[in-house]
């Protein structure tokens, strides 16, 4: 039995620690407590870790029948019992209860938080994994699991998994730290380790565009389609490069404004969501939100909804408005 799990999810508060009656020696904290018998506990706390044992003090050894599951009783279970009963007394009076092990999905959930005030929920009493959501659409989920389930490397880890474009799905597969979605679609989302081999900033921009799937655009007049002639503007090129792009003012665009971008012939196909992201006396900057696979929104598709023709820019149709959110994230 891991008794050291107590405290998995838990910071200690060192101050409460002292009033409670641990002692400090050198950079750690230490309490003793008499179990049952000869039997004593011991509990160390050093650099927010916490190692606890027990020791039979007529004989200066350690116990442990009481870690092996197999030995039963009526003296070893009281001492797991009691063991139990100090440590979760521990843990309730003097440690902080915090969502998850690592520290940087620690940060990363308060940072989640701070920009978009999502809560992590943990939807399953069985797994050690917590969803992310908006507007009933998941863009992030962590997990606690083993290395192996997703590398060639072994130990316990936290990761988080987050939708992406395709296309960048594969360059970022080529750096450390994002491996192929794990237990989730391969094709759409990435699993990327909470250990910071990538640092915060850089999670939190992939983070902005996962939640940009889940974004909910009501009301038919703030959406826009824009047609993009690939044979004279290359736009998946540009796009590689940078997501924010300058075109000329239109007349009625506005501050927030969502446009799909549609490439004519051959692609024939809504290709990237983007919305408007400010203006210049010149210009209305245009940021890209997420790109689509070719076959998605083809316009044979399209005219289902309302749309007959993208021959020049234009509101998008309510029922197209509809269908698209209802399946952007898919």
């Amino acid at each position: 039995m891991d008794f050291e799990n107590i405290f998995k999810k838990s910071i200690p508060d060192y101050k409460k620690l002292v009033k409670y009656g641990f002692k400090k020696e050198g950079f750690c904290y230490k309490y003793s407590v008499k179990i049952i018998d000869d039997l004593e506990a011991i509990i160390t706390v050093c650099n927010d870790k916490v190692d606890s044992k027990i020791i039979d003090t007529a004989f200066g050894e350690e116990y442990t029948n009481h870690k092996i599951s197999n030995q039963t009783g009526e003296f070893v279970g009281k001492v797991r019992e009691e063991y139990t009963k100090i440590l979760n007394n521990i843990k309730d009076k003097c440690f902080i209860d915090k969502p998850f092990i690592t520290n940087q999905a620690n940060r990363i959930s308060k940072l989640i938080f701070t920009k978009y005030k999502s809560l992590p929920i943990f939807k399953w009493d069985n797994l050690d994994a917590a969803v992310f959501e908006n507007n009933n659409k998941w863009f992030g989920l962590i997990m606690n699991v083993d290395r192996s389930k997703f590398s060639d490397l072994e130990g316990e880890t936290e990761i988080i998994n987050i939708k992406l474009d395709n296309h960048k799905i594969t360059n970022l597969l080529k750096e450390k730290g994002f491996y192929k979605a794990y237990h989730m679609n391969k094709k759409n989302w990435i699993t990327i380790t909470l250990d910071d081999t990538i640092n915060d900033e850089k999670l939190m921009k992939l983070i902005e565009e996962s939640y940009s799937y889940t974004v909910s655009f009501k009301g038919a007049p703030n959406q826009w389609v824009m047609p993009i002639n690939p044979s004279y503007f290359d736009i998946f090129t540009y796009f590689d490069s940078t997501d924010l792009y300058y075109w000329d003012k239109r007349k009625n665009f506005k501050k927030g404004d969502l446009v799909y971008l549609y490439v004519t012939k051959p692609i024939g196909s809504i290709m990237y969501k983007c919305i408007i992201d400010s203006f210049t006396d010149e210009f209305m900057i245009v940021k890209r939100l997420c790109k689509y696979e070719k076959d998605k929104y083809k316009l044979e598709t399209l005219k289902k909804y309302g749309l007959t023709s993208v021959r020049s820019t234009r509101h998008i149709p309510v029922n197209l408005s509809k269908y698209l959110e209802e399946t952007d994230a898919e």
